[in-house]
């Protein structure tokens, strides 16, 4: 018998033959992706709790989960993206649509309390990239989006946990003039 939690974490931690049972339970489907990052990406959206498997997922999975969160909500999403502007700049994520480009800033960490500089140190960076950036879309949106329960806003820059991306695109619009948007 499958039971969907007990399958998802069974996966996360390395049995590839809970598969059957995440197909089974229809969490996947034939062909999909057997990876990590996109069986928690599928749990979360069927109401599987996920907060606490997201540590369980290295830095690029990580970063994964978050480029398949995004394009669920309709973005296109690029990683990695380094930019030649005042020094240059790498950033982790840029999910795209033709209202919004969310640059975002991915730190899977343990925990801790320098979300304040993380945010600031963020928003620097996409500041001096802003005219590159916005080869992507009109409004440029720095975030951080985190592994941590940390969510917050600091220094305008919407510091979010990875299972709440959802709810955080959902709800934007309500929030938008309290986070920095670049035009």
């Amino acid at each position: 018998m499958c039971i969907r939690d007990i399958a998802v974490k069974s996966f996360l931690e390395g049995d590839k033959s809970s598969a059957e049972c995440l197909t089974a339970l229809g969490i996947l489907d034939r062909g999909e992706p057997l990876t990590r990052s996109y069986v928690l990406y599928k749990a979360l959206k069927m109401g599987i709790p996920v907060s606490s498997y997201i540590k369980k997922l290295n830095w690029y999975e990580f970063e994964e989960y978050i480029r398949y969160v995004f394009s669920e909500y309709g973005f296109n999403t690029a990683s990695n993206v380094r930019l030649e502007c005042d020094g240059g700049a790498e950033f982790d994520i840029i999910a795209w649509n033709r209202e919004v480009a969310f640059v975002i800033e991915a730190k899977k960490w343990k925990g801790g309390s320098r979300w304040a500089e993380v945010a600031q140190r963020h928003l620097k960076k996409v500041a001096k990239c802003v005219d590159k950036l916005l080869a992507f879309s009109p409004s440029i949106v720095p975030i951080v989006v985190t592994s941590t329960d940390a969510s917050l806003i600091s220094s305008g820059v919407a510091v979010i946990p990875a299972w709440k991306i959802g709810s955080f695109l959902a709800s934007f619009n309500d929030f938008k003039d309290q986070v920095a948007v670049f035009r």
